[in-house]
């Protein structure tokens, strides 16, 4: 197993993939992420993210995780994992407080928690609200900008290694504004079933430019916010959007994925994760 030391090899275990398992037993795939919301100065909360409709009806959920090596204070990827079933799966989500908002968020620590009773760690890679830009921030970009999108679309994954697939795309809107007065943007990736929950970064790597057309030499790299829905076209020719599917079946031809991909952004992330910290705090959990 490789030792993650780029951004690219460390967004490789930034990602779960989500199994969720139906009563009729039909199982749905799609894309969660790990994310650290702040408590405070010192402590963070562990979650999960990812979409609504990728867990809603679901009783039972399946993630496979990294098992850590540890060599003293380090933790690194053993190159083995594990996988854990949960029950009651829907009902272990929080959703965003605004219904309209398709994304819910997983505590993660009782899952830690559980997995280390079995004497076992977990390797994971988080992000938080430090790679999450500022609106001013987001004004200084330009409606087109390189991004980078961890998931599993159709469900594909390396079983072996148990690691996403990364994809690469621009964004067709600008990101620092509403969509159609909705708080998202949007992206010309190939987005399809399995791609649901995934994290879409901003990744410019040795250099890039800026809006008045400077060239700076350096990396830049931020959650710009997480793919949960995409425009497809009938045959007749007209547009719908649909939340990415979730089910890895064969997709009918009378509705044509377009490669666009609709992304809520990062501040609903903040959001989400705001509320879940308050939720802990007025139940005396932290």
């Amino acid at each position: 197993m490789i030792r993650p030391t780029t951004f690219t090899e460390k967004l490789l275990f930034t990602t779960v993939r989500i199994a969720a398992i139906h009563r009729s037993g039909r199982v749905a795939v799609g894309t969660g992420f790990h994310f650290n919301a702040k408590v405070d100065d010192s402590r963070t909360l562990p979650l999960i993210i990812t979409n609504k409709h990728v867990i809603r009806g679901a009783v039972r959920g399946r993630f496979q995780l990294h098992e850590a090596k540890c060599s003293g204070t380090q933790f690194r990827p053993s190159g083995r994992f594990f996988t854990v079933e949960i029950e009651d799966f829907e009902q272990r989500w929080i959703g965003h407080p605004n219904p309209s908002i398709d994304l819910c968020a997983m505590p993660f620590q009782p899952l830690r928690v559980q997995v280390e009773e079995d004497g076992k760690a977990i390797f994971n890679i988080s992000f938080d609200e430090s790679l999450i830009l500022s609106d001013q921030k987001l004004e200084e970009l330009s409606a087109v900008e390189d991004v980078l999108m961890a998931g599993y679309p159709i469900g594909l994954w390396d079983e072996k290694n148990n690691l996403p697939l990364i994809r690469r795309g621009i964004t067709a809107s600008h990101p620092a504004l509403n969509f159609c007065s909705r708080p998202e943007f949007v992206i010309d990736a190939a987005c399809f079933p399995g791609s649901s929950g995934s994290p879409v970064l901003l990744a410019n790597f040795g250099s890039y430019y800026t809006r008045d057309g400077s060239l700076v030499v350096g990396t830049r790299l931020a959650l710009l916010g997480v793919l949960y829905a995409g425009p497809r076209m009938t045959v007749e020719g007209k547009i719908v959007v649909k939340p990415i599917p979730t089910a890895v079946e064969p997709v009918s031809e009378a509705r044509v994925m377009i490669h666009l991909g609709y992304v809520i952004k990062a501040r609903e992330i903040l959001t989400l994760a705001q509320y879940i910290v308050q939720q802990a705090r007025n139940r005396g959990q932290l």
